[in-house]
Parts: structure tokens; sequence; C-alpha cells
């Protein structure tokens, strides 16, 4: 897998489901973003300390299907830092802002593939999840039409709303890179 680098994501691995685990960090300080089954919390710590040891502030995931969030791995994550910041997908409401060291990062909720589905912005990356992008339509029908259309306005408008310019996407199973994109375009439907 040959992905292109972002400053201040780091790939920790790909797991169980092809789906793929990140630190994001800056200045010592870091998230952990998809906690999928099969992540070692070896893999997690060596990552860190490969980035200098940053403190690890807080621990989510895109949504909460398990191939996204594995109950055993998110406890055992929490064992080994009890000091991080877990957010569940189920209790981001709107966008959140987080910071890592001063720097934003955006938790928008967005249900379009999932009733719970968040899009992590950092550094003009975004990572989607399972979302599809460029389309209404999902693999699932578990969120209502409605509410999907208005996770996609939602989304469209994020730009407009915080100021902030968003260059790339990447999903959580690493299939689906796009750089140079036209965001509002991503969610036009």
């Amino acid at each position: 897998m040959n992905l292109p680098h972002w400053p201040g994501w780091h790939l920790v691995g790909r797991y169980d489901s092809d789906v793929g685990s990140w630190l994001l960090h800056h200045e010592g300080e870091a998230l952990l973003l998809e906690v999928p089954e099969g992540l070692p919390v070896a893999d997690v710590q060596a990552s860190l300390t490969q980035l200098g040891s940053p403190r690890l502030c807080y621990i989510t995931a895109s949504h909460d299907h398990e191939d996204h969030i594995d109950t055993d791995v998110w406890s055992a994550l929490e064992q080994a830092f009890p000091k991080a910041r877990l957010l569940h997908p189920t209790r981001v409401k709107g966008d959140k802002l987080l910071h890592l060291a001063g720097e934003p990062v955006y938790l928008v909720k967005a249900p379009k593939h999932s009733l719970c589905d968040v899009v992590t912005i950092f550094r003009g990356v975004a990572m989607t999840g399972d979302i599809e992008l460029g389309m209404l339509e999902s693999v699932n029908d578990e969120v209502p039409e409605a509410t999907r259309r208005r996770s996609m306005r939602r989304l469209r408008g994020f730009p407009e709303r915080t100021g902030y310019h968003v260059h790339t996407t990447v999903s959580a199973h690493l299939n689906s890179v796009r750089q140079e994109i036209d965001w509002p375009a991503l969610f036009s439907v």
C-alpha cells in the first residue's frame, strides 16, 4: 500500500477488515483514529515512540460498526492509556472541535453509512470512514434518506461554517484517497 504522506498523519497499520488505524499528531500530542479488531496496543505504543512519544490525548473512530470499534481493543486501549479521552462516535454531536497542541481537529457528525458517522478533519485531510462520496446512496439502509440528505448538506457546508479548507479525503478502509478535491462538490447530490 503506497499512501501519500500528510503532515501530522501516521498510519499505525491496516488491520482486520482492512481498516486503517491512524495517529494524528502535533507538537507532543496525538489522537488515535479507528480501533479495529486486530489492532495491538503494542503497535500504538511503538508508533507513539516512533513519533517521539507524544501524549495520547484522544481515542475515537469514524462510527460504531464492529470493524471500526472492536470493544476488546477499545477496552485494552482504555487500560493502556488511562489519561486519554475516549470519544465514542455515538457521543459526538454537530461539529466537535478538539485541539492537538493548538492545532484544530474537527469531528463532524454526519450520519450516512451508519447512524453515528463522524468525519475527522485534521490539517486539510478528511478521514471519511465508510461514507460513500459523491452519491446519496449507501451500501446499507441503516440511515433514512432524509438524514443522509441533511448530512450531505452539513458536510458540504463545513468549509463555509469553519473557514477551514479540506484538500484530501481518505476512507477508513484505505481504498479511496482523493487529493486536490473540491470538497463541496463531493456532497452536492
